[in-house]
């Protein structure tokens, strides 16, 4: 495990960059690890499953029918346990967990350090790392930078009290950050990181989608005063490029001054041909609003979950098409 490379370094913006020099990386082995990912955490939903829950889901959605994610239960399943229980992130490593990591630590000298640790920290399983990358066909190294931008984005979004316990909050979550790692990368290493994402539960699968739409931010008045100025421009500049980017980027900050509201869905009803700003614009943009719900704790408003459990349905949707 390499960690000296520039490479590794260099992908990394001002933001990501300032967390990795905060929180200390601890590589465990697979007995530390599946201590920490016991079998009651593995449960992920079946890719079959979930192809079968897509196909009967859109055509209820059409009928404007059920509850995001019905119909949709998680599984036992060890078929995943060396994509997922290879890197982890914990907001506070102390207590009965330190004790019992530093029990299987087996005469590792790093148990030294992370006994005198007390925080946050991120947890690498070497031999998982080397394993996921033989049964791919990755260089090991670039399967190392994958899974620590991954726990990474994890700490970006520990900004307050999380609902990864249910569902549409893992869903979101894993997707959101498998999104800030494969924006670390370009090219052919960006196509290596896909294969190994390709590999992951259901629940991980999103990554792309984050950036096709914007959690809508402002309330339903806000929305048509939004569409009607949008579709005035569409007719009186339609080909005027620098024009629509400076009136989305108007409105986008005036909505973001108004504060955050929600749709019933995740998505807004975008208008046939309209452009959107960046995509990854769009994403950055649901990475910083899903940060912000977890900070001012709007998971406690029941209409907030239904949109973020729209949102996550729409996430699994895409990823499956």
């Amino acid at each position: 495990m390499d960690f000296a490379r520039e490479a590794l370094w260099r992908r990394m913006d001002g933001a990501m960059g300032k967390k990795a020099v905060q929180i200390p990386v601890f590589l465990v082995n697979p007995r530390q690890m599946d201590y920490l990912y016991p079998p009651e955490r593995m449960r992920f939903l079946h890719p079959e499953a979930v192809r079968r829950w897509a196909q009967e889901r859109r055509k209820r959605r059409e009928r404007n029918e059920g509850e995001p994610l019905q119909g949709l239960d998680l599984a036992p399943s060890d078929r995943y346990r060396e994509v997922v229980a290879v890197g982890l992130y914990m907001h506070q490593l102390d207590g009965k967990r330190k004790e019992e990591l530093l029990r299987l630590a087996e005469g590792d000298p790093e148990a030294e350090a992370l006994q005198r640790h007390n925080g946050p920290a991120i947890l690498l399983c070497p031999e998982r790392i080397l394993s996921w990358a033989r049964q791919e066909g990755v260089n090991h190294n670039l399967v190392l930078d994958k899974v620590y931008y991954h726990e990474l984005g994890h700490a970006l979004m520990d900004t307050g009290p999380t609902p990864y316990g249910e569902l549409w909050g893992r869903i979101i979550e894993e997707s959101l950050a498998n999104w800030v790692a494969y924006r670390r990368f370009r090219g052919q290493e960006a196509r290596w990181v896909q294969r190994l994402i390709q590999g992951q539960p259901a629940e991980y699968q999103g990554y792309l989608a984050v950036e096709e739409g914007f959690v809508f931010l402002g309330d339903r008045e806000t929305l048509e005063e939004w569409a009607w100025h949008m579709r005035r421009l569409w007719h009186r500049a339609p080909w005027d490029w620098e024009e629509w980017w400076y009136a989305w980027r108007h409105l986008w900050h005036e909505l973001w001054e108004r504060g955050y509201g929600f749709l019933d869905r995740g998505f807004p009803p975008l208008l046939p041909g309209l452009p959107l700003p960046m995509q990854e614009e769009a994403g950055a943009s649901n990475f910083r609003l899903w940060r912000e719900a977890k900070r001012q704790e709007w998971f406690k408003e029941p209409d907030v979950v239904r949109a973020y459990a729209g949102f996550a349905e729409e996430l699994l949707l895409r990823a499956v098409d």
